[in-house]
């Protein structure tokens, strides 16, 4: 009777083994499968989030020149060899500065880029940036590019993608980060805000318009400015995380860093690091 025991004990704690190691090992697969992979980089004053499930990649801005090697890098580390979607902001130097070098490297599917001319025309990286997109269309490197002026909705994979415009809005201050194109990005019920340079004019413009809604993540506009319609532009946010684009000789305004303290959301600064953001059905996680 004791053998019979000690055997049937022995075989409980088989079982209870094999299911402690099969089920977890699935549970983390199909975590892995519908996780989506967010990457801000640290590269000082200067924009550039890499975005992919491993189906789709997309890549909002490319920070300046001197940083596409390391944006090459990033999106290599990531196994991305092609991109979906390549979102240009606005034609500031350090939003668009990279993205010559990024399409000459990779196979862009679909460019979008804000409906504006600069202020200044002939500004080196604008006027590279041109020169490279139409080259890229030439050499089919670039297969459709879109100035967008209104908005544009996209979902593909379990994204849905709303890439917003000024609506015909004519910004005769600070044309160039008033002008910025807005990201909006849903994952799993997991809500994202790319909020480009958009300054007070833009901010209190949207706000009026009702376009800014609630979301879980926010990209803080123009590297931490502060300006006299943050307050209410976050308070509409109500996010509970948010990345702060800066560097240690060009860092975040503390009237900005206050406000994000007084939400109570949890800041990010690219200057300590690279933002890895994870989301998944079960939420967001961020680490740096």
């Amino acid at each position: 009777m004791t053998k019979i025991c000690a055997c049937l004990m022995i075989a409980a704690l088989l079982f209870c083994c094999l299911f402690a190691a099969c089920t977890p090992k699935n549970d983390v697969n199909e975590v892995l499968k519908d996780t989506l992979k967010i990457e801000i980089l640290k590269i000082g004053k200067a924009d550039c989030s890499i975005i992919t499930d491993g189906k789709i990649s997309i890549v909002i801005d490319c920070g300046e020149e001197d940083d596409s090697a390391e944006i090459s890098a990033a999106m290599d580390a990531l196994g991305i060899s092609s991109i979906d979607y390549l979102i240009i902001t606005h034609y500031d130097k350090d939003h668009v500065g990279g993205a010559p070098a990024l399409l000459k490297k990779y196979k862009v599917s679909k460019l979008f880029e804000p409906d504006y001319t600069p202020v200044d025309t002939t500004a080196y990286a604008y006027t590279s940036y041109r020169n490279a997109l139409t080259e890229a269309k030439a050499n089919g490197k670039c297969e459709s590019a879109e100035a967008v002026s209104d908005s544009v909705d996209l979902t593909v994979s379990d994204i849905k993608l709303n890439i917003a415009g000024t609506f015909g809005k004519d910004y005769a201050k600070n044309q160039d980060n008033n002008d910025s194109l807005v990201v909006s990005l849903e994952h799993l019920g997991n809500s994202f805000l790319f909020a480009g340079d958009i300054e007070k004019q833009r901010i209190a413009d949207m706000l009026s318009q009702g376009r800014v809604q609630p979301c879980d993540f926010l990209k803080v506009p123009h590297h931490g400015v502060y300006n006299s319609k943050l307050e209410d532009f976050f308070s509409n946010v109500n996010m509970k995380y948010a990345v702060v684009t800066c560097s240690d000789k060009n860092p975040a305004e503390q009237k900005t860093l206050d406000l994000l303290t007084a939400k109570g959301c949890r800041t990010f600064l690219t200057s300590n690091g690279t933002v890895h953001i994870r989301s998944t059905q079960s939420g967001i996680v961020i680490t740096q």
